[in-house]
């Protein structure tokens, strides 16, 4: 019986594979499951980015005026 070293080689390749496959695909899973999370938080951010913006530019203009406010620049205005 002749022994064909070209199948041995891939056969072990492949037992190589699959025996270490314990370590790399649990991994692989878990980088995919991750990535389709980001997917869905960067989908629905998409969403809603225009409100986010408006908030953020409230917010800025809010802190700017409570800043200059405690700097004393602003005394007579009041927040009601």
């Amino acid at each position: 019986m002749k022994l064909n070293h070209k199948n041995t080689f891939i056969g072990s390749v492949i037992a190589l594979f699959l025996g270490s496959s314990c370590c790399w695909l649990t991994t692989f899973a878990i980088w995919l499951g991750g990535a389709s999370i980001i997917t869905a938080i960067v989908a629905l951010i998409d969403k809603i980015d225009t409100y986010l913006i408006i908030i953020g530019v409230v917010l800025a203009f809010l802190a700017i005026f409570l800043f200059a406010k405690s700097k004393g620049c602003c005394n007579n205005l009041s927040i009601r």
